[in-house]
């Protein structure tokens, strides 16, 4: 079987789509069939090349004027705004090509071009697009007679509005199968107008590997009888590290030896959070450390090797999340698959994976009070800290590894396939 992934990026460029892809590429292989991923090349990077054995074709950006890609980011990235909270405006929707659709179609069908020239060398089997940065592919390549696949990878709520619920699944239609990854999304997506037999859930998977020698808690200053709770997310009001930085004094009042750490950066993209807006929040956690004279317990890491920061969910006593509003919330995903319990907000993907009481537990997005007391509750108890951090390596097993994400994808490949 020959499958061609298509995406805005690919491994080693920074992004969990990449990394999926790559997790993915790398079983099918090992499984004996063929993915080759299509994505924008970033500047420098080879046309074609072979990244661990995945046969990677790189879309030049070269050959598209500045406006283009202007257009083109405005556009994907107001989509993301939208369907992460941050934007509502409808009247931006019906005004579409003021705010970059035009450009958003030129990319996406510069894309469809390239595809085509790929089916001609590769005659794969089948297309699994990714994301909503290509998300017009399903329409643009009718004329491939090759069963078609998306995985939306970001929320599907009520909250967006209806307006733009309509205008994505109007493309997701185009496809023979939608993938999304909650059970709600799904729901969301069917009143939404998606046909019910076109979706499927599957949930995000991730691949963790023991890290080298673990010195992070020696690297950081964190002794061995220090309470190290770990916070991975980018630097985004939408994160809620604020809250986490919060709710410290009480932790610290029952727990005085706690440490806490925030792994991550403003890099989702450069206009999602401008970089003088990343560095106003980052200027204000870093003023709330001060002014709750916290600067002893925290430390900001920013970006880290995956390789540091395997060993710092390795050396961490609990992962939290405490986001506003989610998408998935993968940092959950990757807590359990190390054995740590879990706390996060209630809210998108994150309901799905923490059963409160039983992996961890669930507080409402911005209660302080609520996130300081299941701090205390998982850190003054050692017993109940083992028991929840071994059951979050049952449900990562079960739910949420890459052995089940590639068996759900390549069951689902031979279902559309045989039809």
């Amino acid at each position: 079987m020959k499958i061609c992934a298509v995406s805005q990026s690919f491994y080693p460029h920074a992004g969990g789509v990449s990394y999926y892809l790559l997790w993915l590429g790398r079983r099918c292989r090992e499984l004996g069939h063929d993915l080759c991923v299509v994505h924008l090349r970033p500047t420098k990077a080879p046309v074609e090349e072979t990244v661990e054995g995945i046969k990677v074709y790189r879309t030049p950006k070269e050959e598209l004027d500045a406006l283009t890609i202007t257009g083109y980011t405005k556009f994907k990235e107001m989509i993301l705004k939208v369907f992460h909270g941050i934007e509502t405006s409808e009247e931006k929707l019906l005004n579409k090509h003021l705010y970059g659709f035009n450009e958003y179609f030129t990319i996406n069908k510069f894309f469809a071009d390239r595809i085509r020239e790929i089916y001609e060398k590769e005659r794969f089997d089948l297309l699994h697009v990714h994301d909503f940065q290509v998300l017009l592919q399903g329409s643009m390549l009718k004329d491939l007679k090759v069963p078609k696949i998306f995985t939306w990878h970001i929320p599907f709520t009520e909250r967006v509005p209806k307006s733009w619920r309509d205008f994505i699944v109007q493309y997701m239609q185009e496809y023979d199968i939608v993938v999304l990854s909650t059970r709600p999304y799904v729901a969301t997506a069917i009143r939404s107008g998606l046909s019910w037999d076109k979706v499927v859930c599957i949930n995000p998977f991730i691949a963790v590997g023991k890290p080298r020698a673990n010195k992070f808690r020696e690297n950081y200053g964190i002794s061995p009888e220090d309470k190290m709770i770990l916070c991975v997310a980018r630097i985004d009001p939408l994160k809620g590290q604020d809250r986490l930085i919060q709710a410290l004094p009480s932790v610290l009042e029952r727990i005085p030896n706690t440490k806490c750490v925030f792994v991550g950066d403003g890099s989702m993209t450069k206009e999602v959070l401008k970089a003088d807006e990343k560095k106003r929040y980052e200027q204000h956690l870093k003023s709330l450390v001060s002014d709750l004279k916290l600067t002893r317990y925290v430390i900001f890491t920013g970006h880290i090797p995956r390789n540091d920061l395997m060993q710092a969910y390795e050396a961490c006593d609990v992962v939290v999340l405490p986001s506003l509003m989610e998408g998935f919330g993968l940092a959950i995903t990757e807590g359990m698959a190390f054995g740590k319990p879990v706390i996060g907000s209630a809210t998108g993907g994150i309901m799905m994976q923490i059963w409160p009481g039983t992996n961890g537990y669930l507080v409402e997005p911005g209660n302080v009070k609520q996130l300081a007391g299941a701090l205390i509750k998982v850190l003054s108890d050692e017993r109940l800290k083992a028991v929840l951090g071994k059951r979050a390596r049952e449900i990562y097993e079960k739910y949420y590894s890459l052995e089940r994400g590639v068996r759900d994808y390549i069951e689902l490949y031979e279902r559309i396939l045989s039809l």
